[in-house]
């Protein structure tokens, strides 16, 4: 029984302290680098994409890191079109990887599992 409840406490500070965290910039070109930043609720994965854009004869490569989902990454695959007015692009790279749980989790993790050695 006490494992039981002591597994409910765990969880439950697992799930109310888990935010995730992705390196995030734009930029031109296809590489930047920016500062890991905590998500949002409900943006579940980390997002890199490179889009070439043109306008009036003129192209452009830039690229985009962010917190994103996993549903828009789904649908934003290398060679899909994307238009906007009168600029046109295509997706160049689109990787989406699961986001890490920041270092708080890990920290409310360690703390819920003392807190059950300390108590049961």
């Amino acid at each position: 029984m006490q494992a039981l409840f002591g597994l409910c406490l765990l969880s439950g500070l697992l799930t109310t302290g888990i935010s995730l965290e992705c390196e995030t910039c734009v930029g031109p070109g296809d590489s930047c680098s920016g500062k890991n930043e905590t998500c949002p609720s409900g943006l579940d994965a980390c997002g890199t994409f490179v889009i070439e854009a043109s306008q009036g004869g003129q192209t452009v490569t830039a690229i985009s890191k962010t917190c994103t989902t996993k549903d828009t990454c789904a649908q934003l695959k290398p060679g899909a079109s994307l238009s906007i007015g009168d600029v046109t692009g295509t997706i160049k790279q689109a990787v989406c990887d699961k986001a890490l749980p920041t270092s708080a989790s890990v920290l409310l993790a360690l703390s819920g599992f003392l807190l059950l050695k300390v108590f049961f």
